[in-house]
């Protein structure tokens, strides 16, 4: 990726702290340092990644009520926190989906569970779609479609990120602006949002980043990508305060996974894993007690149920 060597220069000119009191640690794979908190054991397996500017530490509740029934895996994406990408990886799809195997190979797990959010959500939809043997399930939230996600990008993201080098320049002075701005819009009118922002912050101020440059940039290459999802069960739990995204229509995510069931949170924003951490944590485990099927296929169940009991 063209602008990509701006961010490796940056991790280079930063120290980054070796250990951290979540109990995060750097892992080493094939596209960089990848900072991962592992909960461990012999449950089911949940991977799960924070939607930048929020870090691993935005998840600690999150990660400790899901881990009463799993061993989640949380981790930043490269970009993200204290995951710095390097030369071989470009935002794209297809390298995103690399690399969650590649770590699902590192921490040997054979197969999980990918709870995904907003962008990154079509990560997770790719490696469902490449390698649905080892996916498990789908949760995602606020994932549009692609080019649903494109007109999003349009009106959002200032244009100068948009393009390579001087995108990626701009975004390396910028991303404490936006960082401490966006939860403004993206949580619901009236939400204290000092938490969050202290965390995103103490992130920056500490080694991290927020390269959001290069994410705009690697999608805009795959809109046109296939990316079509049938046999793994999927749920997109969207929030409907979410300002930022008040004329996305989330049934465009059909577009990608036709049998996606989709779940709408009334109070929540942007981040209804986050806002409603009780309620998300009982979907989920009310969704791992079901078959493992997909949407249609249980439809089709409840109605040959309800024809049987019919006079």
């Amino acid at each position: 990726m063209v602008g990509n060597f701006i961010d490796n220069i940056r991790f280079d000119l930063k120290k980054i702290p070796s250990n951290w009191n979540s109990g995060a640690r750097l892992t080493k794979t094939d596209y960089g340092n990848i900072r991962v908190l592992d909960t461990g054991g012999n449950k089911p397996v949940i991977i799960n990644t924070p939607d930048g500017p929020n870090v691993i530490e935005h998840h600690l509740k999150l990660i400790k009520e899901l881990s009463k029934n799993f061993r989640i895996i949380c981790f930043e994406l490269p970009g993200i926190g204290f995951s710095y990408p390097n030369f071989k990886y470009d935002y794209s799809l297809t390298k995103a989906s690399k690399l969650i195997i590649n770590l699902m190979d590192i921490l040997k797990v054979p197969r999980a569970t990918l709870a995904f959010s907003c962008s990154n959500g079509f990560y997770a939809i790719k490696t469902a779609e490449l390698y649905p043997d080892r996916v498990n399930k789908l949760f995602l939230s606020q994932t549009p479609s692609l080019h649903a996600m494109d007109e999003w990008v349009k009106k959002s993201i200032p244009n100068i990120l948009k393009y390579p080098l001087i995108g990626q320049v701009s975004n390396s002075f910028s991303e404490k602006k936006f960082a401490k701005m966006w939860y403004r819009y993206a949580l619901p009118k009236g939400t204290d949002v000092s938490e969050y922002q202290n965390i995103a912050l103490n992130s920056l101020n500490t080694g991290g980043c927020f390269c959001l440059s290069g994410l705009v940039q690697g999608l805009k290459k795959d809109l046109n990508t296939s990316l079509k999802l049938l046999e793994v069960p999927s749920t997109l739990i969207w929030g409907n305060m979410d300002y930022t995204h008040k004329k996305t229509n989330n049934e465009s995510i059909l577009e990608h996974i036709p049998n996606c069931e989709i779940i709408e949170f009334g109070n929540c924003g942007h981040f209804p894993e986050l806002e409603e951490t009780n309620k998300y944590v009982k979907l989920i485990n009310e969704r791992f007690r079901q078959p493992n099927t997909t949407t249609t296929q249980r439809k089709c169940i409840l109605e040959r149920i309800v024809f049987k009991i019919l006079p």
